[in-house]
């Protein structure tokens, strides 16, 4: 029994014997009588000549006669369902086995889910098959008639369950009275949900030729609508005589009863609002998903596709906006007015002709729902990988070092930035989260790595971005300067029903998934959107009366400019992000990392060869030529002998790289599979890092080093090991994310050898340098004093003596710099 996240409990049969029972069940004259006041639930259309009924229900709910019903070919089917699920079921002890309960359990509560493999195995294909529907695959059934076949399959399975129970507690009978007949108004059909992936199709194939057909639709939910009752039987009074008029409603659309049955002139229906019957109903909308819209053959720069589903009964609240489903029904249509026009109305005609895709669901998989009842998150669930991608994996795991690897085959076409492409596939990696103890399993600590790349345009940042973004499962990429709060978390939207509805926003959209936002300085008040979702992992709503949680277990991944759109290094961090964003979201990124243009002879020279050569076919981007990656023994003595980090991804080369596709698949499987814990020599680095960095931080004006520092290096060493496959993690790994780290957040001001500002004179830039380095001093706690050749060595050589005493003047004249008796400088900040 899985008691699904939705109204009612879903029955899931799995505990089947797998060796046929000897011996073959055979119906009794009870079981004829209950298949044949059965039939007209699960066929209401269908009368005893095989014919559609009319509107009238209580001709419907008329039992029809045993041999009228045994002639037609839906109850010999149920009939033959109901032979396999009775031979599981076996004769005797055999009877209260776990799966004899869980069929009385389905037919109390009116839901049952298989999967098309489980009804081949209680099923299987005979080569003498008794007619057409037995010869015929029940795949190719099931996607072409799916009404009679789950309707077939949920009759069999509900005779076989009254069977069941009169077996075990057979009901009282009158001394030569007939048994009890059964009430039709009180009998729950029980729908039938059932789970095949060979019938999953990509939300843009829904087109006019699935009508009609069982397909498995896989994307995120983007909107859900309010529950509300939809109406499937009403009653009607006439208006003269008072009798009773009841039809059936397809989809909440009815008409009004023709005439009375007494035959009563002029008559006028009045609708009986006691005696309807109403189901829970809910529509939400599916968008494609976007493995599938990076990987379709059409233009890849286009809206996502949708489709509107409907959900009934207990299939109702089993998603919400973000939420990524599989959801497996009949596609239908329905016009997009009122009734089709034959042609009178002129111009409207044709618009009232055209109709409208849905899907009718009739199953639920939703993997979230599955990955938060999981032990561990990321690595709990499960994956499909097909044979030939395991034995890949299994080769590039007999590399002595696969982090090289990955890197050399990430984002080719940008020349360089070893270090920064190692962050960002850390950050698609992920870490362990730290869950609290009991059933709901709160998170405590996130295991998502949010990175910050700051620095001078034109490095390639956007398309480092655009490249991990197509990496991931469920990337999303977007612009700063074209977002708003409601398109990063959610928004509240009208349905055309004129109630509110919820929309799923970027973060909320790429749950378990990686948001990459580019131009995240042109924000401004937007940023403070992320806050909740970066650290406590939801986002949080409270719009139209709709006050909910979602979650955004998202990992963040940004690009910024500093404010003067450049980085200056003769300002600190905080003026040159004077105006991009707080400290408080400042703080919440694992890694900040700075990408500066050098200024190096050969490293232009290397960068306009890789440009150029990538212009000419046939031309390898790699032009230096570089060796494989070499081997490395993880073994003590190489831990005392190693190389850095940036050496070692330099030394793979392009014959090492991977392709995309298995780039992919590595990933995936290190991200569910891989999950380290720490070492000990690994727990000693990493505390003794952050002390390292705690008293650093303590009077230099940088950036405050708190907790949130030493568990981004958790998470961060956490993502190392699992990029190699690891069970634990070693101090090797810690070594190379430190690294990582102090080579993106080299902050540190330097002072220019070039006037800030052209046309200054010579002392101006003297008095320029001397300002800056006194603040630097005084901010550090150094003191407020200085001696002059300290003062001149910081200037450098090549200043003149005039030039020196002008700049000296100045400052004195100002008030800036004084001289004490004892030939020491006093610096006034305030001056």
């Amino acid at each position: 029994l899985n008691f699904c996240a939705c109204n009612a409990p879903t029955i899931i049969l799995t505990s089947w014997p797998m060796a046929a029972m000897a011996g073959s069940w055979q119906p009794t004259q009870e079981d004829y009588r209950h298949l044949t006041e059965l039939f007209a639930v699960y066929f209401p259309q269908v009368d005893a000549d095989g014919e559609a009924a009319d509107g009238n229900m209580q001709q419907r709910r008329t039992p029809i006669n045993q041999p009228n019903i045994m002639s037609r070919e839906q109850a010999h089917e149920a009939l033959r369902w109901c032979s396999a699920i009775c031979s599981r079921l076996g004769p005797g002890a055999m009877a209260d086995s776990t799966f004899g309960q869980q069929v009385q359990r389905a037919i109390e509560v009116g839901r049952v889910r298989f999967t098309l493999g489980e009804l081949r195995l209680l099923r299987p294909a005979s080569p003498a098959a008794a007619g057409a529907a037995e010869a015929q695959d029940l795949g190719v059934r099931l996607s072409t008639q799916p009404d009679q076949f789950l309707a077939e399959f949920g009759l069999g399975l509900h005779v076989a369950g009254l069977a069941l129970t009169r077996r075990l507690r057979p009901p009282a009978t009158p001394q030569g009275g007939a048994p009890p007949a059964f009430d039709l108004s009180a009998v729950r059909r029980v729908d039938v949900e059932i789970v095949a992936p060979e019938l999953q199709k990509q939300v843009e194939a829904v087109r006019s030729d699935l009508i009609d057909r069982y397909v498995g639709l896989r994307g995120s939910v983007v909107r859900a609508a309010n529950i509300a009752p939809l109406i499937t039987e009403l009653n009607f009074t006439c208006g003269r005589c008072g009798s009773e008029v009841a039809t059936s409603s397809i989809e909440g659309r009815f008409e009004y009863p023709s005439n009375c049955p007494k035959k009563c002139r002029f008559a006028r229906f009045a609708v009986n609002r006691d005696k309807c019957k109403a189901i829970d109903w809910q529509r939400i909308r599916l968008q494609e998903d976007f493995a599938e819209l990076a990987t379709t053959s059409g233009p890849q720069r286009r809206m996502p596709r949708t489709v509107d589903c409907d959900l009934k009964r207990g299939l109702v609240g089993a998603c919400v906006p973000g939420d990524a489903v599989t959801l497996y029904g009949i596609v239908r249509c329905m016009p997009t007015s009122g009734t089709m026009s034959g042609g009178s109305e002129g111009r409207q005609a044709p618009t009232r002709s055209l109709y409208i895709l849905y899907l009718e669901v009739k199953a639920v998989v939703n993997s979230r729902r599955r990955d938060a009842s999981s032990s561990s998150g990321g690595g709990a669930d499960e994956e499909d990988f097909s044979p030939l991608q395991l034995e890949f994996i299994r080769e590039i795991h007999k590399e002595e070092e696969r982090l090289p690897v990955l890197v050399a085959s990430f984002c080719q076409h940008i020349y360089g930035q070893p270090l920064v492409k190692a962050a960002l596939l850390l950050a698609l990696l992920g870490g362990l989260p730290l869950r609290a103890e009991g059933v709901e399993r709160r998170l405590r600590r996130r295991g998502d790595i949010h990175v910050l790349l700051l620095g001078d345009p034109g490095l390639g940042k956007s398309e480092l971005l655009r490249a991990l973004a197509r990496l991931s499962h469920r990337g999303v990429y977007i612009s700063g300067n074209s977002s708003s709060t409601a398109g990063l978390t959610a928004s509240v939207v009208r349905d055309p029903s004129g109630e509110f509805a919820l929309e799923a926003g970027a973060l909320i959209l790429a749950d378990n998934g990686l948001c990459c936002i580019d131009e995240f300085d042109k924000m401004g008040q937007d940023q403070q959107a992320l806050l909740e979702a970066m650290e406590q992992q939801t986002v949080s709503i409270a719009k139209a009366g709709i006050v909910c949680t979602l979650p955004a277990r998202t990992t963040v991944v940004t690009a910024a400019n500093p404010s003067k759109g450049s980085w200056d290094m003769s300002l600190t961090l905080s003026q040159n992000l004077k105006g991009v964003m707080s400290e408080a979201l400042l703080s919440r990124f694992d890694v900040i990392f700075l990408m500066r243009n050098q200024d190096q002879q050969s490293h232009d020279a290397a960068l306009s060869r890789h440009i150029v050569n990538r212009r000419m076919p046939g031309v390898a981007g790699d032009v230096e030529g570089l060796a494989p990656a070499e081997d490395r023994f993880m073994t003590r003595e190489a831990e005392m002998d190693r190389t850095e980090l940036k050496v070692r991804l330099a030394k793979a080369g392009k014959d090492s790289a991977l392709p995309m596709e298995l780039l992919q698949t590595y990933l995936r499987y290190a991200r569910h599979y891989a999950q380290p814990c720490l070492g000990k020599a690994a727990r000693a680095r990493i505390k003794e890092f952050y002390m390292e960095r705690k008293n650093a931080a303590q009077g230099s004006g940088s950036l405050p080093v708190t907790p949130r520092q030493l568990e981004a290096l958790i998470r961060l060493s956490e993502a190392r090991a699992k990029a190699e496959l690891r069970r634990v993690v070693l101090a090797s790994d810690v070594e190379d994310v430190i690294e990582i780290l102090r080579s993106g957040s080299d902050f540190q001001e330097e002072f220019s050898s070039v006037p800030l500002r052209k046309g200054k004179s010579k002392a101006n830039v003297v008095i320029d340098k001397l300002m800056q380095y006194m603040n630097r001093r005084v901010k550090m706690g150094a003191g407020k004093e200085f001696r002059e050749q300290e003062l001149k060595d910081q200037c450098g050589r090549g200043v003149e003596p005039k030039e020196w005493d002008k700049a000296f003047s100045m400052l004195n004249n100002g008030g800036a710099l004084l001289l004490n008796g004892s030939g020491i400088y006093e610096f006034n900040a305030a001056a």
